[in-house]
């Protein structure tokens, strides 16, 4: 692991013992490298012990408050409850306005498929006939010599 000398600042390459710019021994800075970590994990440690204290100190201000907001959201829901019904009425209504609508529709749909059918089937029919004349035709003529 490659640092920096703690005295002069200068690279510090791993496995020299001494700082070839201003001679301060490597053990020194092995020695401030760890203080350095031990330092940190000391700093860290205390301060997830202090968030832990924090949250168990604000958790029942916490709770306090949601159980004071608790009986506003009740009303809320309270004054809010007529529109909804209104609003379930009114989709009620116009889903039986256009009940009849659409089976009118559906109806008038039927009665063109059916029309058009019968217009259509006749002339399906002479189609098919006169194509079999033709592929009679054309058998007999393919079987005369």
């Amino acid at each position: 692991m490659e640092m920096n000398c703690a005295k002069c600042g200068s690279e510090f390459p791993s496995g020299q013992r001494y700082c070839s710019v201003c001679g301060a021994p490597r053990g020194e800075m092995d020695r401030l490298v760890s203080q350095a970590r031990t330092a940190a994990g000391k700093a860290i440690g205390a301060s997830v012990a202090a968030l832990d204290r924090a949250s168990n100190e604000v958790q029942p201000a916490i709770e306090r408050i949601a159980n004071a907001l608790r009986p506003a959201a009740d009303e809320i829901g309270k004054a809010l409850q007529p529109f909804a019904d209104t609003t379930a009425r009114a989709a009620n209504e116009i889903a039986n306005a256009i009940q009849p609508v659409a089976e009118e529709t559906v109806e008038a749909a039927r009665l063109v498929r059916d029309k058009t059918v019968a217009v259509v089937r006749p002339a399906v029919t002479k189609a098919v006939e006169r194509t079999g004349h033709a592929i009679q035709r054309i058998r007999e003529k393919v079987r005369r010599p």
